[in-house]
């Protein structure tokens, strides 16, 4: 039975606590149940193993997995780094075979500690390791070998190339799902740090025995890909098959009813040289499609597929099988030890790093409004200012069309009852003794961008207007600003329907200077794209570019 709603804060005395359910707070310890205004976790499935803890949670009514990393790992940039690699890689992979990613953030607890987290796509299916054991180890045939192959070589040709290495395949790795498709999982990433070449890592019976020399090419990948079809086809471990006097896999002699092409593909897989290894996953594709014309390979039909799987698969989190993970003294360690997968990028000539999107800042909840702590942004001299962003209320959009009503859930409200709402809040304590404030205007997908844009400016002095009239007797502010970031323009944005949390929002900024004479554009700018707010982007507005974003000052 899963709970309503799963604190996760890691020192939560009873994170499921049964009042939890109908509150947005914990009962136990305080801390906010609604991550990113979006999801709602249901349940702990797995926090022994691993450097993460993994969640089942619900955006409305799909589930969802969250992975948070362990308190223990956050204070490690290396670790931090890779787990958010990790969401990086699967955003840019968009394949049936891969785990789709939906997010990442920091959340904030309430004791302050702040939590990394990524939300995936829910796979059911249990990985080929215990789906082989589950049989008593019976090896697969054939058709399945060059179904499966196929997939996953699919998948490697899309891995490759966006210049990127996947370093542990395994069985453990690979998921089987019930319809009988497979999907590769658990995708981690470093960035590489010299041409060809990662940190040594350790050797196992699916690695190739250049990575033990830090070597990192397509070619290994694809050793890894044939070391785990030895197992599936044998029905034994890798190793096992062993010979080190010779130095040589002896696996052939435990197959049954294998053509020799299939085999000669594998031996092509596993050859020891990189040199006698395929090229490009492309051509392992090419010679998978003559085979499967050689030996007449006939579709497995779903019913004998459906009836197969309904008693070999335990359905399970595709999060069960991450490994133990020491504490990360270099990269290495975690790249082997961890079982998470590895992903770098390669190819001389390529660039060596991939981007990586700043993790987004949670809010913490004030009342209605949401809160996001001051966090410092630098002008291009390098000075410095804070600034906190202000969300007032969830329940308060603007109303489409309008530069001077408010939508309040089903309600339209004037801004002189908002201005009530908020002094009720405390929103002068809330805002922690600003020196400026920033009134922002958006207006999303209505209209020409020529009137979008005079809207959201429109509604910024809106806004301006009743923060003056807020607080103007608190004594810390001392002058006022407008940025008109103008119309929202994501892609699939409608005029009717909110895409992000905040676009309608009715959303302020405070401003603490830290250095003199920072320029507070480039400073503010610098803050919103290295430390966003919720699911909130530059470049989803109209002026959002370098080249149009400015704030105007007034007193």
């Amino acid at each position: 039975m899963t709970n309503d709603s799963f604190c996760i804060n890691p020192v939560c005395p009873k994170p499921n606590h049964p009042g939890n359910k109908e509150n947005r707070f914990c009962q136990s310890c305080g801390s906010l149940l609604e991550l990113l205004g979006r999801y709602r976790v249901k349940q702990l499935l797995n926090d022994t193993t691993g450097i993460a803890a993994i969640y089942e949670a619900h955006e409305q009514n799909t589930a969802k997995i969250l992975k948070v990393l362990k308190a223990n790992y956050a204070s490690d940039p290396q670790a931090v780094e890779l787990f958010r690699q990790e969401a990086v890689v699967l955003g840019q992979l968009n394949h049936s075979g891969i785990p789709k990613v939906d997010s990442y953030f920091q959340h904030q607890t309430r004791n302050g500690t702040i939590l990394h987290c990524i939300v995936t796509e829910k796979i059911t299916g249990t990985n080929l390791e215990d789906w082989l054991q589950q049989r008593h180890y019976q090896p697969i045939s054939q058709t399945q070998a060059i179904t499966w192959l196929i997939q996953l070589a699919e998948v490697l040709d899309l891995v490759h190339s966006k210049l990127y290495l996947h370093l542990d395949i395994k069985p453990s790795n690979i998921l089987l799902q019930p319809d009988g498709k497979v999907v590769l999982i658990n995708f981690g990433a470093v960035r590489i740090y010299c041409h060809g070449t990662t940190t040594p890592t350790l050797l196992s019976g699916y690695s190739a025995p250049e990575q033990t020399n830090g070597e990192v090419v397509p070619k290994s990948d694809f050793f890894s890909l044939g070391r785990t079809f030895v197992f599936l086809l044998t029905g034994q471990y890798p190793l096992d098959m062993y010979d080190v006097r010779q130095n040589s896999l002896h696996w052939r002699n435990h197959t049954k009813q294998i053509s020799a092409s299939l085999l000669n593909l594998i031996d092509w897989l596993i050859a020891p040289e990189l040199k006698n290894r395929p090229t490009n996953a492309k051509g392992i594709l090419q010679r998978l499609r003559d085979i499967e014309q050689q030996v007449s390979v006939p579709e497995l039909p779903k019913t004998e597929q459906h009836t197969q799987l309904k008693h070999q698969i335990l359905l399970q989190s595709s999060t069960k099988n991450l490994k133990k993970v020491p504490l990360m003294a270099f990269c290495a360690a975690l790249l082997v030890s961890v079982g998470l997968l590895s992903l770098v990028g390669f190819w001389i000539g390529y660039p060596r790093f991939t981007l990586l999107p700043p993790p987004s800042q949670s809010p913490q909840r004030k009342g209605k409004i949401a809160y996001f702590s001051y966090e410092a942004g630098k002008d291009n001299q390098g000075r410095f200012a804070k600034f906190n962003i202000a969300v007032l209320s969830m329940e308060y959009k603007w109303l489409s069309g309008s530069n001077f009503q408010i939508k309040n859930n089903d309600r339209v409200i004037s801004l002189d009852v908002l201005k009530l709402r908020l002094e009720q809040e405390g929103i002068q304590e809330i805002m922690e003794n600003p020196e400026e404030i920033i009134s922002v205007g958006t207006a999303v997908c209505e209209g020409s961008l020529a009137v979008a844009q005079n809207r959201a400016y429109e509604r910024s002095q809106q806004i301006q207007n009743l923060v003056k009239s807020i607080f103007q007797s608190t004594p810390s502010v001392k002058s006022y600003r407008l940025l008109n970031l103008g119309q929202f323009q994501a892609v699939d944005c409608q005029n009717n329907r909110d895409v992000t949390v905040y676009q309608s929002s009715v959303i302020i900024i405070g401003v603490k200077r830290q250095s003199k004479a920072v320029i507070i554009d480039e400073a503010l700018r610098d803050r919103l794209e290295n430390k966003p707010f919720g699911d909130f982007k530059l470049e989803d507005y109209s002026l959002g570019s370098v080249e149009k974003f400015r704030t105007i000052s007034s007193k």
